[in-house]
């Protein structure tokens, strides 16, 4: 489907010009004054969808900004390799015209060294780096079913693995068999789990703060209460040394109205980065990061699968570009 731009000294001789050499089928996407006269954005085929009339709008667009152009110019609405897989990938039509125009920008590149350079750079990686003498509490906040319970234990082998003393927590709901799989995690990672009803009082002492390097902290996933409780322990582990870093646990085949939801309410607390999990539960992994650049957050991990051991990946631009790209990390 192609884009043409017509022009006229003004909007009839314009809509003539159209209608003689597109016939009555011409669609017109938009107008612009020129110095002499008007310039139409004209296409021969109605768009069958929304995410095309916004290609074909944004193709228009183009067409304008050369407003003194006084011949009739054609654009192709097709769009790029880079943005094809993008959108395929479940970016939004207008991240992936501007990725595709700042990757085309890159001189002397190869368009997907290019394109992955231009990606890798859209978010930021959040790194975990040991603080001495300061205890870190590391509490996963989400929805119920986000997968913060199994994102846990896979930080907690890491962190065992490499020798660091942790702690394992837990807000919870009181709910029966609720905790089950976070206490057959702590019993396998040697550190047990202290639970916290919504009566008990959440100290740092009670938490483990400061004698533990890190303290995993798993929460409820009724996100109202925990962001309240968690709000409360900010305060007091900063009274006694200690930090709280809030990752946020965002699964990859939510919609993006809960993610939203969980950037809006979670922006009271100290955010330290995203988890993002489930990611071999969709086809369209770029939407998520989409949502997390928008909101200008770092990402911690990714995860594909239930072993602790291997599918908990550290993020990096190279993971990030693979997932915009390809739709999978390697």
């Amino acid at each position: 489907m192609k884009v043409h731009k017509i022009t006229g000294k003004d909007m009839h001789e314009a809509l003539e010009r159209a209608q003689k050499m597109h016939g009555s089928n011409a669609v017109v996407l938009g107008q612009s004054e020129t110095e002499g006269g008007v310039a139409l954005a004209v296409t021969t085929t109605a768009p069958v969808s929304r995410t095309e009339l916004e290609r074909m709008r944004r193709r228009a667009d183009e067409l304008f900004r050369d407003i003194t152009c006084e011949e009739d110019v054609t654009v192709d609405a097709r769009p790029s390799e880079m943005e094809e897989r993008l959108l395929s990938n479940g970016c939004t039509p207008g991240f992936a015209a501007v990725a595709a125009r700042e990757a085309s920008a890159l001189q002397g590149r190869h368009p997907l060294d290019a394109a992955a350079e231009v990606l890798g750079a859209r978010l930021e990686v959040s790194h975990l780096p040991k603080m001495q003498g300061t205890t870190r509490v590391l509490a996963l906040l989400g929805s119920s079913g986000t997968g913060k319970t199994l994102s846990l234990a896979k930080l907690g082998a890491r962190f065992v693995r490499a020798g660091r003393q942790i702690g394992v927590a837990a807000l919870t709901d009181e709910r029966p068999g609720a905790m089950t799989p976070l206490m057959a995690y702590g019993e396998l990672l040697g550190t047990g789990v202290t639970c916290f009803g919504p009566l008990d009082e959440l100290t740092a002492e009670k938490i483990g703060a400061p004698e533990l390097e890190a303290v995993l902290l798993d929460t409820s996933g009724h996100i109202e209460d925990d962001i309240k409780r968690l709000s409360l322990l900010a305060e007091e582990l900063s009274s006694k040394g200690a930090i709280l870093d809030v990752q946020l646990v965002l699964s990859a085949n939510q919609q993006a109205e809960a993610w939203a939801a969980l950037f809006e309410a979670a922006s009271v607390l100290p955010i330290g980065g995203c988890i993002v999990t489930k990611l071999d539960e969709t086809t369209r992994p770029g939407a998520v990061l989409e949502a997390i650049a928008e909101e200008n957050l770092a990402v911690s991990f990714i995860s594909a699968g239930s072993d602790l051991a291997r599918d908990l990946v550290r993020a990096s631009p190279d993971v990030f570009a693979d997932l915009f790209l390809r739709g999978r990390a390697s």
